[in-house]
């Protein structure tokens, strides 16, 4: 008989393949990863994982964890890329080893401020929009009408013979016809607009 000491017994006979779920997209997804996403899609870390934080490891943490890009241009103004939005899985580790090189968050040197859409989508599905400062160097607040601009409508043939008109603002309208898609789309962006600017007054009625 053997005097070894088992510690530990492993069995692989029933192993269980990781549960996958569909993300908004369609994308499988293990739910730790989309839990993740999802604290992402808030744009703000866990309380308790940045309550003890240094103020400028927060702020830059807060940052980093939802990065919501504007369009890119090179030299000459040729558009490079869409705006887009990423995020930086361990920001806290990131904005702490960046603090500690010197990196800190300047608030009167910022050129430009990214505003979430009115009635929008959350996190890293709002390409929102990018702001600078007006004259007298205030930030101005982006009429609703900006974010729901009826020239970014795009109308698309689908396979099946039918039409689809979508609009980057997450908003879309199947139809029969090219027509009534483009119609349909304008109607649900009158619908959203209206819906914000009620809003809007509530709160500005309530201050």
């Amino acid at each position: 008989m053997s005097d070894k000491e088992i510690v530990e017994s492993i069995r692989f006979g029933n192993h269980q393949p990781p549960r996958y779920t569909k993300s908004e997209t369609g994308q499988l997804v293990t739910p730790e990863f989309l839990a993740f996403v999802q604290q992402a899609l808030s744009g703000k870390l866990n309380e308790s994982q940045t309550a003890e934080l240094d103020p400028q490891v927060r702020a830059l943490a807060e940052e980093l964890s939802v990065i919501h890009l504007p369009e890119w241009h090179d030299e000459v103004g040729r558009k490079r890329a869409e705006p887009t939005v990423t995020s930086i899985k361990q920001a806290t580790r990131v904005a702490e080893y960046l603090v500690q090189r010197g990196v800190r968050m300047h608030p009167e040197l910022e050129e430009v401020r990214w505003a979430p859409t009115p009635g929008g989508q959350p996190g890293a599905f709002d390409i929102g929009i990018h702001i600078t400062k007006d004259e007298n160097g205030q930030w101005p607040t982006p009429d609703v009408e900006e974010f729901y601009d009826f020239q970014q409508i795009e109308v698309r043939h689908q396979d099946d013979g039918t039409w689809t008109a979508t609009h980057p603002r997450g908003l879309a309208f199947a139809a029969a016809t090219r027509t009534e898609a483009y119609a349909g789309i304008v109607e649900a962006l009158r619908a959203r607009i209206d819906e914000v600017r009620r809003r809007e007054e509530r709160q500005q009625h309530d201050e």
